[in-house]
C-alpha cells in the first residue's frame, strides 16, 4: 500500500461498513469482455516498453521462501487459478487499426512455470536470470514463476511480473488470492464482480470531467521557473547503458525518530520522510525542490481487490531554503501532499505533456527523485503449514525507468519494534554507489536532527 492518509481512512471506514459517499459511484462492466482500452498507468508503461523493446526496467521480481510443508505443484496450480480469476494475468497488448493501443484478454494464456530441485545458490542464480529476461507484451503472459525445492522442508519461488499489472498494493492482493487458491480444493475460484479492463474503460469515460480542473492546478503549481535539480549528478559511468541501474540498501537508524517526528507534527511517517528527504536535497543551496511520489487510485468499490496497476505519479514542490525549521518543512510537506492528492487522477503523462512533453528516451524533467513509501510490511502469501519470507530481485535496471534515483521505504513492525528499510535504485549513468550511500546517510542523520529540532 502506497502512503496515502485518505486512502487509509477510506479503507478503515469500508472495513467498518462506513464507506463514504465519495466512493458511491460504481464502475460498470465493459461491453466487450475480450478487450479494453489501456488505463493511463498501462499506457505509460506500454509506451515505454514499446520505445525500449528489450527493456528490463519494468520487470519486478520477488523471491519467496516457504519453509515447512509446501507442495510446489500446488503453488503453481494455485497461481494458475488466480490467473483464471483475474483477466489482467491473461492479457496481451496490441495496436488497433486506429493506431491506438488496446488490451486483449485471452480465455487462457499459460504463464511459464519451472519446477526443479536446486540448492540455494542455484535457485538464486536462476531467479536472477528470470528477472533479467524481458517480456514481449504482445505475445507473452505478463508473469512467470519458477519453484525450486532447496531442502525437504523448503521451497523457493521466483515470481516475475511486468509493471503493467503491478502497483504498491498488488503484492498484498496477490498474496491473499494465492493463499485462498492454495487452500481451496475447487478447480475454479468465484468470478470477480469487476475486472481491471472495466476500470480502464471507465477511466476513459470520466477523463474529460477531471482533466480541466486538475490540469489547471498542475500547470500552475509546476509552472516555470521550476526548481533546479539538486542531486549530485555526474559521478556515474557515462559509458553505462542508459537503463543500467544499481541498488544500495540501508536500514534507518532513525526509524523510531521518524515515527516520533511524525507523531509530534500530527502527520503520517510518509510526510515526515518526504520533508526530511527534501531537506537533504536542499543542502546544495536550493530554495525549492521537486520530488515525485506514487499514489494509489483504488478509491472505487471493487478496485481494492484487483490485481493491476492502479497508481499514478504526482509531483510535490517544497520550499527548503534558507534552512526552515523542521516543523515548518513538515507542515509544508503535509499541505503540499494533501493538495496534490486531491488532483491525483490526472495522469502524470498528461501533466508532463502540458508542461513541455516527455521524451521517453530521457529522464523525467519534472523531478529527479521518486519516493515510494510502503507503511505496512506485507508478509507475502501465508500458506498453511509454512512460514514465508521474501525479498526483492534486482533487475540491473533503474527501478523507475530513467529516473536518476528512486527510494522505496518499507516499514516493518509497530511501535518500538518498527524498522524502516530504504532501497535506493539509481541510474549508473548518473551516480556511483558511494554517492548514494552518502545521500542515505545524510537522510538518516537529517531525520535524527529533525526529531531533536536540531535544524
Amino acid at each position: 500500500m502506497i502512503a496515502d492518509r485518505r486512502a487509509l481512512l477510506r479503507e478503515r471506514l469500508a472495513s467498518a461498513g462506513l464507506r463514504g459517499t465519495a466512493d458511491a459511484e460504481g464502475i460498470p462492466r465493459r461491453a466487450d469482455p475480450a478487450q479494453a482500452r489501456l488505463s493511463a498507468a498501462q499506457r505509460h508503461t506500454w509506451r515505454y516498453q514499446r520505445a525500449h523493446p528489450g527493456s528490463l526496467a519494468n520487470n519486478l521480481g520477488l523471491l519467496l521462501t516457504f519453509t515447512g510443508t509446501v507442495d510446489a505443484d500446488a503453488v503453481a496450480a494455485a497461481l494458475a487459478r488466480v490467473a483464471a480469476r483475474h483477466d489482467i494475468l491473461r492479457t496481451t497488448y496490441h495496436v488497433g487499426a486506429d493506431g491506438q493501443p488496446f488490451q486483449r484478454v485471452h480465455d487462457a494464456l499459460p504463464f511459464p512455470v519451472t519446477i526443479a530441485r536446486a540448492d540455494a545458490d542455484e535457485a538464486w542464480a536462476l531467479a536472477q536470470s528470470a528477472v533479467r529476461t524481458p517480456f514481449d507484451l504482445e505475445s507473452d503472459a505478463p508473469l512467470r514463476l519458477a519453484l525450486f525445492r532447496t531442502a525437504p522442508d523448503q521451497v523457493v519461488a521466483a515470481l516475475v511480473v511486468h509493471h503493467i499489472l503491478w502497483d504498491g498494493a498488488t503484492f498484498d492482493v496477490l498474496s491473499k488470492e494465492l493463499e485462498r487458491a492454495y487452500a481451496t480444493p475447487a478447480p475454479a475460484l468465484p468470478e470477480l464482480p469487476l475486472q481491471y479492463g472495466d476500470v480502464a474503460e471507465w477511466e476513459h469515460g470520466r477523463r474529460e470531467r477531471i482533466t480541466a480542473r486538475d490540469l489547471e492546478y498542475w500547470t500552475r503549481r509546476l509552472a516555470p521557473p521550476r526548481p533546479r535539480q539538486t542531486l549530485p549528478l555526474g559521478r556515474g559511468d557515462a559509458g553505462a547503458p542508459v537503463e543500467a541501474g544499481g541498488r544500495v540498501d540501508r536500514r534507518l537508524t532513525a526509524s523510531a525518530a521518524l515515527l516520533h517526528l511524525a507523531a509530534r507534527n500530527r502527520v503520517t511517517p510518509f510526510v515526515a520522510f518526504i520533508a526530511c528527504w527534501a531537506a537533504v536535497l536542499g543542502q546544495n543551496g536550493a530554495d525549492e525542490v521537486t520530488i515525485g511520489t506514487t499514489v494509489l487510485t483504488r478509491d472505487r468499490p471493487g478496485t481494492e481487490t484487483l490485481i493491476g496497476n492502479l497508481a499514478n505519479h504526482i509531483v510535490l514542490r517544497l520550499p527548503v531554503g534558507p534552512s526552515p525549521a523542521s516543523t515548518t518543512l513538515v507542515a509544508a510537506a503535509a499541505a503540499e501532499f494533501d493538495t496534490a492528492f486531491n488532483h491525483r487522477h490526472l495522469p502524470y503523462e498528461d501533466v508532463a505533456e502540458a508542461l513541455g512533453g516527455q521524451d521517453l528516451r530521457a529522464p523525467p524533467h519534472l523531478f529527479d527523485t521518486l519516493v515510494v513509501f510502503i507503511p505496512g510490511g506485507t508478509a507475502g502469501p501465508r500458506l498453511p503449514g509454512a512460514q514465508t519470507r521474501w525479498r526483492r530481485l534486482h533487475n540491473d535496471a533503474a527501478q523507475f525507468p530513467l529516473v536518476p534515483l528512486g527510494l522505496e521505504a518499507f516499514v516493518h513492525g509497530r511501535g518500538g519494534e518498527t524498522t524502516i528499510d530504504v532501497e535506493a535504485t539509481f541510474a549508473r549513468t548518473a551516480f556511483d554507489a558511494e554517492t548514494v550511500r552518502t545521500l542515505l546517510l545524510r537522510l538518516d542523520e537529517t531525520i535524527h536532527e529533525a526529531a531533536r529540532e536540531a535544524w
